[in-house]
């Protein structure tokens, strides 16, 4: 019976080792081609940044990872207001710190984000790891982010150095 016992915890322990992950995954919303896929843990925090096409001040958004494959629009931040830049946010609240209008709280849930990749400034960063986006997809990329459930060696098919 014990031996029974050993047997079945190695299964599960192997199935969780080996067993899939949850990967942030980065692909051609038009293509529908897979161009990275980046181990995370849930609750990791993803911030994408660029630079504000009409106002040209930098503008940060962070997500973080939600079981089972979400991600969470958690904070936004800018450094100036304008075209397209809300002024008021429900549920969320708003302060500015070392010249950033930082909105924390905001809390929307979402299947996967789509970013038109228009400009060579758009950088991703997921731990201590920040990769710029152009270096890896072309201009006008229309760039899904989402999390997926992946095989624990997808993170030696499509990775980014």
């Amino acid at each position: 019976m014990k031996s029974n016992r050993w047997k079945g915890f190695l299964l599960v322990l192997g199935l969780i080792l080996m067993g899939p992950q949850p990967f942030f995954i980065l692909s051609d919303f038009h293509g529908e081609q897979a161009i990275a896929m980046i181990p995370v843990s849930f609750h990791e925090q993803v911030t994408v940044e660029w630079i504000h096409s009409v106002e040209l001040t930098p503008w940060r958004e962070t997500y973080e990872v939600e079981w089972p494959a979400q991600i969470k629009l958690v904070q936004t931040a800018f450094q100036s207001f304008g075209a397209g830049v809300p002024a008021q946010f429900e549920h969320a609240s708003m302060h500015v710190e070392n010249g950033w209008a930082q909105v924390k709280g905001l809390g929307e849930t979402r299947n996967s984000v789509i970013y038109l990749i228009s400009r060579s400034d758009y950088k991703l960063t997921i731990g201590e790891h920040t990769w710029t986006l152009t270096d890896y997809v072309p201009l006008d990329t229309s760039l899904e982010m989402k999390v997926q459930w992946r095989p624990w060696w997808c993170r030696y098919l499509y990775t980014l150095t």
